[in-house]
């Protein structure tokens, strides 16, 4: 799945998913944990991006919020490390 997005800063990029889940949870509501390339312009970079967002009642995915940051092993696990800390009593 691919998509693009036009900045008027830079020129056009296209952005590849390259793997993604879900973390459904509440009422219609979910998480979707995504690898992603940036292709085009100078650089192909790799991050991750975490978004949060709502089923439609038509089974679609309405996106709210998101985050994204490099797709570093040693950034993912201080991520996950953080959680798990934060989740302890």
């Amino acid at each position: 799945m691919a998509y693009d997005r036009r900045d008027d800063r830079r020129e056009r990029v296209e952005y590849e998913v390259i793997k993604t889940d879900v973390v459904n949870y509440g009422n219609n509501k979910f998480l979707e944990i995504a690898r992603k390339k940036v292709k085009g312009g100078e650089n192909e970079n790799e991050f991750v991006s975490i978004s949060k967002g709502y089923f439609t009642p038509d089974g679609g995915k309405k996106y709210k919020e998101g985050l994204g940051f490099p797709a570093d092993q040693k950034i993912v696990d201080d991520i996950v490390a953080k959680l798990s800390s934060v989740l302890q009593a």
